[in-house]
């Protein structure tokens, strides 16, 4: 006999508790849930454009840190100033993340302003300017000099939001409809803010610090702040040059849950606030420990073992639960890892040392499979709490 379905209610129960467990979700539509971290990033940024609302900042972290809800908490104080107004773009909304060039940031910021302008004006000449420099036109041969009985034929002109050629012309078009806008938009406030979300995905630093060169030095040049959230790597070797390219660098680190109370109170409330009905206190603190402090791996985590909750029957997760979730995320993360990466791993659990020499090296950081706490000199590493145990039966331990 098949198994009758599972009654309405308890149903949307657990869709609704998954929902605000997603960890891929969101992040603006959680902010009325919003706990503040020990050392809230977004306050810090903040105080600081509140001071010099020109001026240029650099949010760091790992993937899963908080980084966007951050950025939108500084965004959401910003907006408390009657002399600030703010534009929010994740560039990766209307750009492929892969192909960016100069000229691309300066558009997207170009485009969010001319989308509030074109709400009051459409046919506002810089708004037309701006999707023109972001999306390309046709334009006729004759307005590029050229005469004769073909000056009726049209040309299509790309705009910057394909891989465009030469660069600097590229930056020079994005700039003209920005500074036409910007002209508009101090009518409502003083100052602007624009905030870069995005790009903490990009891979190629050397193209990421292109753009800050180029497109963020221009906003800067305009008078305009940015805050932009760039990828952890900006941490280590050489790519660390980038960070001395803002004015301030804040990086947001993971949570050292076995020495750090107040860091492991903040990830308790964030379990309580989202799905506190459906957990125990075993099972949130059992949770807490197995996310190392990564705040994207406590719900991912949270989210498998209400998975397994709602295959048994039961209504809360308790720490039974969570064993299972935390054995199925850990050999998901060993997966594929080669003898050297394991060996690496290896050491990080039994000595806690950790020397980023290589491509594989940072590779394991970047995936949170090592992770670091601290900064500098202070740096404590270990391997994911996740794996740990599967390293010990890997070395018979």
């Amino acid at each position: 006999m098949a198994t009758p379905p599972p009654p309405r209610n308890r149903l949307e129960r657990f869709r609704a508790i998954r929902a605000r467990l997603d960890p891929s979700g969101d992040p603006g539509a959680l902010l009325d849930a919003y706990v503040e971290p020990y050392q809230a990033v977004s306050r810090r940024v903040a105080a600081e454009l509140e001071l010099a609302p020109a001026s240029a900042h650099l949010i760091v972290g790992g993937i899963g840190s908080g980084k966007t809800t951050e950025l939108l908490m500084t965004e959401r104080r910003l907006l408390e100033l009657d002399d600030v107004m703010t534009v929010y773009v994740d560039v990766s909304k209307r750009h492929d993340i892969a192909k960016m060039v100069p000229g691309v940031l300066l558009a997207q910021v170009t485009l969010a302003i001319a989308d509030g302008v074109a709400a009051i004006d459409p046919a506002n000449p810089h708004v037309r300017d701006a999707r023109d420099v972001a999306h390309g036109k046709w334009r006729g041969l004759d307005e590029f000099d050229i005469h004769g009985d073909d000056s009726h034929l049209m040309k299509f002109v790309p705009g910057v939001l394909q891989p465009p050629h030469p660069l600097t012309e590229d930056v020079e078009r994005a700039k003209a409809p920005l500074e036409g806008l910007l002209i508009l938009a101090r009518q409502r406030a003083r100052h602007l803010v624009v905030l870069l979300d995005g790009l903490d995905r990009m891979l190629d630093l050397a193209m990421l610090e292109n753009l800050v060169v180029q497109d963020v030095k221009v906003l800067s040049a305009l008078g305009i702040g940015v805050v932009l959230v760039g990828p952890l790597r900006a941490l280590y070797g050489l790519d660390r040059l980038l960070v001395q390219r803002f004015d301030s660098f804040h990086p947001v680190p993971w949570i050292d849950v076995t020495g750090n109370p107040a860091g492991r109170a903040f990830l308790v409330e964030v379990l309580t606030r989202r799905a506190g009905d459906a957990l125990d206190p075993p099972g949130i603190e059992a949770l807490v420990d197995a996310s190392g402090g990564v705040l994207r791996d406590l719900l991912a985590l949270a989210q498998s073992a209400l998975v397994e909750v709602y295959m048994s029957g039961h209504d809360r997760i308790g720490s039974h639960d969570v064993d299972d979730a935390v054995d199925a995320f850990g050999r998901k993360h060993l997966q594929g890892l080669r003898p050297v990466e394991i060996e690496v791993l290896q050491r990080v659990r039994t000595q806690g040392t950790f020397v980023e020499t290589s491509e594989d090296d940072l590779a394991l950081l970047m995936t949170r499979r090592v992770l670091a706490y601290g900064s500098g000199d202070r740096s404590r590493y270990a391997v994911h709490p996740t794996i740990s145990h599967l390293l010990m039966q890997l070395a018979g331990a």
